[in-house]
C-alpha cells in the first residue's frame, strides 16, 4: 500500500521534472517546502491529548494558463507525507504511524505589483494511512472538501526559471468512521500552512 502512496507523488514529480513539449500558454510549477497540520483529534482519556501529523514535506505541481492580462486559471496536484503523532498533556509525544495526504484543487491566480500574486482554490483531499490502525483502522473516510489561500513572491532575478517562494493555507474538515463509532459526530475544522520554493517551466515562466 505504501508504494502505491509513492507512485502518486512520482507522478507529479515527473510531470514536474518534464518541461519539454509544453504548449505556448501553458505553464507549469513545482513547490516543495514544508507543512504545519493543526490536531485532527481531540479527547480525553485521564488526561487531555492531540493527535496531529508532524511537520511534513509537500510537494505540489501546478500546471496554469492565462484567462486575462493579469489572471491565470490553474490546477494543483498536492503530495505530503509524515508520522502521526499523539501528543499528552505531560509533553511526551507518541508516533502512530505514516499518513499521507493527496489533494487536488482548481482556482484563480492572479498576478500583483512588485512580483507578488495571490491565489485561490478549492477542491479535495484524501488521507492515506499507511497502515488500518488507531483513527483510521476503518478506514480513512470519504474525500474531503478543500478550500485553499496561497501568497507567492518571485523575484525579478529568478524569472527566467520561474523561480519564487510562495507560503500556502488550507483548510478542511475531518473525520474518520473509526472516530464516528466512538462518539464524534461532527469533523474538526484542519488547517495546514505550507511554506515552499518553486520553479516553473513553459509559458516563458511567467511571474
Amino acid at each position: 500500500m505504501r508504494a502505491r502512496y509513492w507512485r502518486l507523488a512520482g507522478i507529479a514529480g515527473g510531470l514536474a521534472c518534464a518541461p519539454a513539449a509544453l504548449p505556448a500558454q501553458l505553464l507549469v510549477r513545482a513547490a516543495l517546502g514544508a507543512r504545519y497540520t493543526s490536531t485532527l483529534v481531540h479527547d480525553s482519556i485521564v488526561t487531555p491529548f492531540d493527535v496531529r501529523p508532524a511537520l511534513a514535506p509537500a510537494l505540489a505541481v501546478t500546471a496554469a494558463t492565462p484567462v486575462g492580462e493579469r489572471w491565470m486559471a490553474q490546477a494543483t496536484l498536492d503530495f505530503s507525507t509524515s508520522t502521526l503523532e499523539r501528543h499528552d498533556a505531560a509533553g511526551t509525544t507518541t508516533g502512530l504511524g505514516r499518513v499521507s495526504t493527496l489533494a487536488f484543487t482548481v482556482g484563480l491566480r492572479r498576478a500583483l505589483p512588485a512580483g507578488f500574486a495571490a491565489a485561490v482554490g478549492v477542491g479535495g483531499l484524501k488521507y492515506l494511512p499507511a497502515d488500518a490502525t488507531g483513527i483510521f483502522r476503518q478506514g480513512s473516510g470519504a474525500i474531503a472538501g478543500l478550500g485553499q489561500v496561497t501568497v507567492e513572491y518571485a523575484p525579478v532575478a529568478g524569472a527566467r526559471y520561474g523561480l519564487g517562494v510562495q507560503a500556502r493555507y488550507d483548510a478542511h474538515r475531518f473525520v474518520t468512521p473509526a472516530l464516528q463509532s466512538e462518539g464524534f459526530d461532527s469533523a474538526r475544522l484542519v488547517h495546514r500552512v505550507t511554506l515552499a520554493v518553486r520553479a516553473g517551466w513553459g509559458g516563458g515562466a511567467a511571474r
